[in-house]
Parts: structure tokens; C-alpha cells; sequence
């Protein structure tokens, strides 16, 4: 990047008589930060930047990834600007003693802003690591897994130290590989400690006949069947995301309500819906259909649907005035010309056909289809990521 002459910087701005902050200066931060923080569900990034004292520039505001902060101290040290750096890496050290919390409900929503009003996001599943940003009242900005960020209440949220995190890294632990069911009281008969959802993660006790004894991540204690769970360390390494498995799991969960936000097997919209089925799998997409569109290997469906394999994810959308593909729905192909997907017209998780001749076939959805991607043998990495290779939970 080109840094500008110092005394351009230095606010001089012909015809104007108060020192102003050139456009250019402007322009260059905020390629900065776009170089960082494409997408904004993904990180904090509010940069300001303010004059003070003539011509001292202050910068100001959050950043929750500390190169790109880096930069910007950077760009204007070469510029041979006087500044003052108040620009806050998050998590702030000096507010937040405990960087790393477990999921401790067994579905925690995640909100716009931090109000139970706000606009619900994303969820996220019991035994499910984040990373705490920052504190607001009884809320917490956290960073779950998939890199969403969102407000939660800090009752869902087991905050953990450095070291307890390590400590939870390592231990015994299973998952909940039902579509859904009850952590029970230790003691037969004595009720429910918690409901529990595909993916739910527990520490392991010890077991009882044909139950496990387990611990919540906020230190509640119970038993679920072992027909329920698995050792997650084992599971962890050996699960992989198998057409058939995923496809049988896809329509156990028909008729699931459809939830704007929801990312479980109890409620769900389109992303959360087809991301849940590859948590199945061991797979972690990215959290929305705009995001998760940029990743897989693309599949040719411009002429027929011939390529599709049980599995694929199928996209939905426009094309806005650029030319540029909008998508706004995604869905899972099932193989022989259907896909199933939750869909807010139906309220619920739904099988539709690319058919024309067959009566589920769905014409609206067909025209705006913009294209299709294979998870499955995809690369893991960032939007498809292997469990087993991400670091917050082993």
C-alpha cells in the first residue's frame, strides 16, 4: 500500500479552514481493514479516527484481530504521523479475566445486539466452545467455533480460564449423537436435569449400567443413554461425513419448525439446517448460506442436474446489479432429483424436487437457483473444517 506524504496527512485540505482528515486516509484504514475483516459477522472491526489537539490523530474504537490493528499502527508510523493509539484488541485483558467459555444450556441464542429483543443470529449447542470478546451488562460478545459472533446471556455461558479451558480440551467427554432427548437426574426417578440436541457435548463420569454418568459444563450432574452418545475423543477422529448418513439424519429431522437463526435439530433455518447435518458428519460449515456458498468445490449444474451427489448443498438467491450472485437459501441434495431444506413459506424442514413431473416439485426455487457445492471432500479449513483439526475442541 502506498503511504502518503506526511504533510498531506497532516490534514491540510485545500480550501478548508479546520484540519480535516483526508479522504485518502479514510480510504486506505478502511482497506485495511477489509484486507482483515471481509465480513463483519466474523470479527469486530469499528475503527474511528478523530483529530485532537490540531493535528494529533487519535484512533479509536475495537478490533478483535490484533494484526489488522498491527497494520493501521503501521500505516501511520510510515506516514510520520503524530497519533495516540486508544484502539481496544478484544478480548480486553483488563475486562475480561476468563477469555474462553463452554456452552452450558443446551441451545444458547445468539443476538444482533445485546437485548432478549434483539434479532436472533445464530445458536449455539451445549458443550459448544467460544471465545468471550467483551461484556455488556448481563451479556457476552462471543465467537463461537464456525468464526459467527454474537451477543448471549452469560447465563448460558461457563467462563473459563486459560488454563480450565485446557483443562476441558483434554478430558473425558461424550456427544450426543441422538436427533434429541433428556440428560436424566443421576438417581432413577427423580426427573430431568436438561434436554439435549445432536451435537450436545458432556464431560464423562463414569457409567451405570446402560447409562452414562455425566457432568454439564456448569457443573450439573446426570446420565444420558448410551445409545445417545459417544466418546468424543474417539468420535472426534474417526467420524467423517458419509452421503447416506447424512442424507438418513436430513430426513429424521423432517418436519422440524423453521426457526430464523435456529442451528439445532429442534429449530432451524436454512444454513442452521443443513450446518447441523454436517455437524453429524464432523464437519464445521460456516454459519450462514451467503457464507457457506463461498466454499466446497463447485458442481455444474448449468445445463442438468446430472453432477449433483447425495450431499451436495444447492444455493439460492439473485443477482444483484452488479451481476454479482446473492444468496439468500441453501438446501441439501438428497440424490434422484430432490433436496430437502427448512423453508420459512413452509414453516418447517421440507423435501422439494428439481423435477418438474413430480408433485413436491417447487418451480420458484428452481428459477432462482444459482448454484451448487460438494462438502465432501472438500479440503478442510476455514467454511469446511474437520472437527478433529479445530483447536477449541481438542
Amino acid at each position: 500500500m502506498k503511504y502518503p506524504v506526511p504533510l498531506l496527512l497532516i490534514l491540510l485540505v485545500s480550501g478548508c479552514k479546520q484540519p480535516q482528515i483526508p479522504i485518502q486516509v479514510k480510504n486506505d484504514i478502511d482497506s485495511i481493514v477489509f484486507q482483515y475483516v471481509p465480513d463483519k459477522r466474523e470479527a469486530v472491526c469499528d475503527v474511528n479516527l478523530e483529530l485532537i489537539k490540531g493535528t494529533t490523530l487519535l484512533i479509536k474504537g475495537e478490533i478483535s484481530i490484533p494484526e489488522a490493528k498491527n497494520e493501521i499502527l503501521k500505516y501511520f508510523t510510515k506516514s510520520e504521523i503524530e497519533f495516540i493509539d486508544s484502539l481496544v484488541v478484544l478480548p480486553d485483558p483488563s475486562e475480561i479475566r476468563n477469555p474462553w467459555g463452554i456452552v452450558s444450556v443446551s441451545i444458547c441464542n445468539m443476538k444482533k445486539y445485546p437485548s432478549h429483543s434483539s434479532e436472533l443470529v445464530s445458536q449455539a449447542i451445549m458443550g459448544t466452545p467460544v471465545r468471550i470478546l467483551k461484556k455488556s451488562g448481563g451479556w457476552l460478545l462471543v465467537q463461537t467455533p464456525d468464526h459467527y459472533i454474537g451477543w448471549v446471556s452469560e447465563r448460558g455461558i461457563s467462563e473459563k480460564s486459560e488454563g480450565e479451558f485446557s483443562e476441558w480440551k483434554i478430558s473425558d467427554r461424550l456427544i450426543f449423537t441422538s436427533k434429541s432427548g433428556d440428560i436424566l437426574t443421576e438417581d432413577p426417578g427423580n426427573g430431568v436435569v436438561s434436554d439435549a440436541v445432536a451435537g450436545v457435548i458432556v464431560r464423562r463420569t463414569g457409567e451405570r449400567g446402560a447409562y452414562f454418568i455425566v457432568e454439564l459444563p456448569d457443573g450439573r450432574k446426570g446420565r444420558i443413554s448410551k445409545k445417545d452418545g459417544t466418546e468424543f475423543g474417539k468420535w472426534c477422529y474417526e467420524i467423517m461425513p458419509e452421503p447416506e448418513k447424512l442424507v438418513s439424519f436430513a430426513r429424521s429431522v423432517t418436519g422440524t419448525s423453521y426457526l430464523w437463526g435456529g442451528t439445532s435439530t429442534k429449530m432451524a433455518d436454512c444454513s442452521g439446517f443443513v450446518k447441523t447435518i454436517y455437524f453429524t458428519g464432523g464437519i464445521i460449515l460456516a454459519r450462514d448460506a451467503s457464507q457457506q456458498f463461498l466454499y466446497g468445490t463447485e458442481v455444474d449444474i448449468s445445463s442438468s442436474f446430472d453432477a449433483l451427489l447425495p450431499g451436495d448443498l444447492l444455493f439460492f438467491g439473485s443477482l444483484n446489479t452488479q451481476g454479482e450472485k446473492r444468496i439468500t437459501h441453501t438446501g441439501l441434495y438428497l440424490g434422484n432429483v430432490e433436496f430437502i431444506h427448512s423453508s420459512v413459506t413452509n414453516g418447517m424442514v421440507w423435501n422439494n424436487s428439481l423435477d418438474s413431473a413430480r408433485s413436491n416439485y417447487n418451480s420458484y426455487l428452481v428459477k432462482i437457483l444459482m448454484g451448487a457445492r460438494r462438502i465432501i471432500g472438500a479440503e478442510s479449513g476455514k467454511g469446511i473444517e474437520h472437527i478433529s483439526q479445530n483447536n477449541w475442541y481438542r
